[in-house]
């Protein structure tokens, strides 16, 4: 395991195909983990095929301006966890927010320094409403999200289905204030 200072700073990388090495390491090494938060991937998704097909997927849609694909990245490289902005609409200047960290990663600060930045980054781009859901027992998500300025707007009900049953999830936004309109 890395040593705690490995943790002090955290880089956001745009998606790669050179990620897919480690990429699929990363997710093998944490299924367990985030299966008890999230629905499973197909299992398809588990090979170098797989990833690389998923990383060329993200990267068509960010080249069409609707997706940001990020990494997490420690000061060493290593991969730490992902940051998706999704239903990015540029014209309207909003998205949705979607992270995930890996076990070993967590409590650290990690999710909410990533998620800080990755606003900053929408921001410069003119986006100024970001959404987001957290499954209603996930305090930790919640955590970094109130963190980052998010405030709740509503409970879902029946957002999902996670190993069969039905999961309610809360409804965040938060308003990037003077957000101006630089395509990076």
């Amino acid at each position: 395991m890395a040593e705690q200072k490995d943790f002090a700073d955290i880089k956001l990388e745009l998606l790669s195909l050179d990620d897919a090495e480690q990429l699929l390491t990363f997710e093998l090494e944490n299924k367990g983990w985030f299966e008890t938060y999230i629905p499973p991937r197909d299992q398809e998704f588990y090979s170098n095929e797989g990833v690389q097909t998923h990383i060329e997927h993200f990267l068509l849609e960010y080249k069409c301006h609707q997706l940001l694909p990020l990494i997490i990245k420690t000061s060493i490289g290593t991969i730490a966890g992902r940051l998706n902005f999704t239903n990015v609409d540029l014209r309207k200047g909003t998205a949705h927010v979607g992270y995930r960290v890996g076990k070993a990663f967590t409590r650290k600060g990690i999710a909410k320094r990533a998620l800080a930045r990755g606003m900053f980054v929408l921001k410069e781009r003119g986006i100024k409403r970001i959404f987001a859901y957290a499954e209603v027992n996930n305090m930790a998500s919640q955590k970094v999200l109130t963190s980052n300025g998010f405030t709740k707007v509503r409970v879902v009900e029946d957002y999902g289905k996670l190993h069969g049953q039905s999961i309610d999830c809360i409804e965040y936004t938060c308003v990037l204030k003077n957000a101006n309109r630089l395509f990076l």
